[in-house]
């Protein structure tokens, strides 16, 4: 039988842990940040082609604000990065996989690709290619499938943002469906 003293301090840490998590979601959903009026906007809007402009103009600016606080390397240490990722020692891409050099990288090649395809959304929507839109939706949710690794990349790399990467994939998801079946088209 668990005693009442174990109970306790089982609740007293959900709710540690609970309020810890809340606060950190605000942080980084807090308005002003392109994160939070990205999700603010997500949570709140169907998906008309109106709203799926806007929602394309807001996840380029959160590409762009995780781009700008994202450290680089140095041109030495991409080097490093590339010599190191062409080997077929698994000692070596053990040891690459693990350093800051490597998620900072990462970080910055899939907010770079980001931005490479919000051009392309962009596009799409200026000719109201709606099957070409839902593509490149798709194609950017994909860009952040990934999301776990995302998140241990930004913690290795001290990124005070958070990365919500697996909501931004469902919204992507969602506005390519709604591209499609035109249900929120008004």
């Amino acid at each position: 039988m668990t005693s009442r003293p174990t109970i306790l301090a089982g609740l007293m840490f959900a709710a540690l842990a609970t309020a810890a998590t809340t606060a950190a979601y605000s942080q980084a959903t807090a308005p002003g940040s392109a994160q939070g009026d990205l999700f603010g906007f997500a949570f709140k809007q169907p998906f008309s082609p109106v709203n799926r402009v806007e929602l394309s103009r807001l996840v380029e600016a959160y590409c762009r604000e995780i781009l700008d606080v994202v450290p680089t390397n140095t041109p030495a240490e991409d080097a490093w990065v590339t010599a190191e990722s062409k080997t077929s020692d698994i000692n070596r891409i053990t040891r690459l996989v693990s350093t800051k050099e490597w998620a900072r990288y990462q970080l910055k090649e899939t907010f770079s690709e980001c931005l490479q395809k919000i051009t392309l959304l962009q596009q799409a929507q200026a000719n109201n290619a709606r099957s070409a839109e839902a593509a490149v939706f798709i194609s950017l949710a994909f860009t952040f499938n990934q999301d776990t690794d995302l998140a241990a990349f930004a913690k290795r790399v001290d990124l005070k943002s958070e990365l919500s990467a697996n909501v931004l994939r469902k919204f992507l998801m969602i506005a390519a469906l709604r591209t499609l079946d035109r249900l929120d088209d008004k």
